[in-house]
């Protein structure tokens, strides 16, 4: 079990219009869950887990365990809170020190021969009618016949990132042919779309959003357009835009509502499209590049703030982690010094004394000595708020919300946040 103290969000309970939705809602019991994997014994001796979670609309994700050896059973986890696995951890040691690089190059300007590993076609795709060579530096895609943009054939699409990004394509659509449609869409159910439409009068810009069955347009000047699609994957919403200079972009249509589907169990996807709705073959739309932006791109929305002093608030609380007369209290937020314990690990200091935990949970002031009741794991939740684990028990720091008790004894964050784990912090000016 595992959720990181997100919540599950809605599921779409019909495979087609009209959509229906279960939506399950922040409780304790509705968080995430992690599912179908398996153990690896590494060359260096340790145990680790692989498995996967449905992160709600950026579909499923890979999740690495360490492994804990209990009775002679391999569990998830580490010793004192087993099944459960921390979001930040050590990862597995390696033979050689191996540099931090991103395995896909998510943007693409369509320059090389072979398609970059990062894309996937929505079907088989139709060889003979995408290109990267008919017109270099840029992937050609033919319109083949489709009623709409689920259906359509050689879709070239990869998958969303999280927990934000966004997608820029330009298009020329100087190629299109009548009844053709060409541009970027959210590849799920419901999906979502914004492109071109070669109309006998000329070209439209068109948004369409299945969910409400709404379209709007907009007449085109010119041929070359940017389309954008700006995707919250923690607030489950993205919203349209387009610009003929790629500098001025105007929205299009309301938000859109991303959800995960439990038919192909799969999260929004990017895609470039092009098909005909007249029944026969088409033009051709040239997508001459795409930009995908990610505001979070080193694994924390802020940096763990090593030297500096902070202030730690309960969230959806004014109270917070405080020292009165010596004593480690619940109430207005005091100021602590973040000391840096290497691997992403902290010890919080007030004056020379440190934030200290017992193998039983207690939390207390005691003095300085670099060990594990003085150290944290620094960990920061799916939405950004700040956990920290005990190395002493492998359990989280957290304040009562009923009775104000300060201890080290959670499992982990709840998705409604009834165990008082996590915390806002921000920077101490005095």
């Amino acid at each position: 079990h595992e959720d990181f103290g997100m919540a599950a969000s809605r599921r779409t309970a019909t495979p087609k219009p009209p959509f229906k939705f279960w939506d399950p809602g922040p409780a304790a019991s509705h968080g995430l869950a992690m599912h179908q994997g398996g153990i690896v014994h590494t060359p260096a001796g340790e145990w680790w887990g692989f498995s996967m979670m449905d992160f709600n609309s950026v579909g499923r994700l890979l999740s690495l365990s360490p492994i804990t050896w209990k009775d002679g059973w391999p569990y998830f986890g580490l010793p004192g809170n087993l099944t459960r696995t921390p979001r930040t951890w050590v990862k597995p040691k390696t033979a050689r020190p191996q540099p931090v690089r991103v395995p896909y190059r998510r943007s693409d300007d369509f320059s090389t021969p072979q398609l970059q590993p990062i894309w996937q076609w929505n079907h088989v795709p139709v060889d003979g009618k995408w290109s990267l060579s008919e017109r270099p530096g840029f992937l050609r895609l033919h319109a083949l016949p489709a009623t709409t943009f689920y259906d359509a054939r050689n879709t070239l699409t990869q998958r969303a990132i999280g927990p934000m990004s966004t997608p820029t394509v330009l298009l020329d659509a100087s190629h299109l042919k009548p009844g053709d449609t060409a541009g970027l869409g959210l590849l799920n159910l419901p999906y979502a779309t914004l492109g071109v439409e070669k109309r006998a009068d000329g070209l439209d810009v068109v948004f369409y959003d299945q969910l409400p069955d709404k379209t709007v347009r907009v007449k085109m000047t010119g041929t070359h357009i940017w389309l954008r699609a700006d995707c919250d994957f923690l607030t489950e919403r993205a919203r349209f835009s387009y610009s003929f200079d790629g500098i001025t972009f105007t929205p299009i249509g309301d938000e859109v509502a991303l959800v995960y589907q439990t038919f192909t169990f799969q999260g929004v996807r990017y895609g470039l499209f092009n098909y005909n709705k007249t029944g026969a073959e088409g033009g051709s739309a040239d997508f001459d590049s795409i930009q995908v932006y990610q505001p979070h791109t080193h694994g924390l929305m802020r940096p763990i703030p090593y030297g500096r002093s902070i202030r730690l608030a309960s969230f959806h609380a004014t109270t917070g982690l405080a020292v009165s007369n010596g004593r480690l209290t619940s109430s207005a937020p005091t100021r602590f010094e973040v000391v840096d314990r290497k691997l992403g690990r902290v010890a919080l200091r007030s004056g020379r004394l440190y934030v200290t935990v017992g193998e039983d949970g207690v939390v207390t002031l005691g003095t300085g000595r670099s060990g594990a009741a003085q150290n944290f794991q620094w960990i920061e939740t799916p939405t950004g708020e700040l956990v920290l684990m005990s190395l002493a028990n492998n359990r989280f720091l957290r304040i009562d919300p009923q009775t104000g008790n300060i201890r080290a004894d959670s499992p982990g964050p709840m998705p409604d946040d009834s165990d008082g784990a996590r915390f806002i912090w921000s920077q101490y000016k005095g």
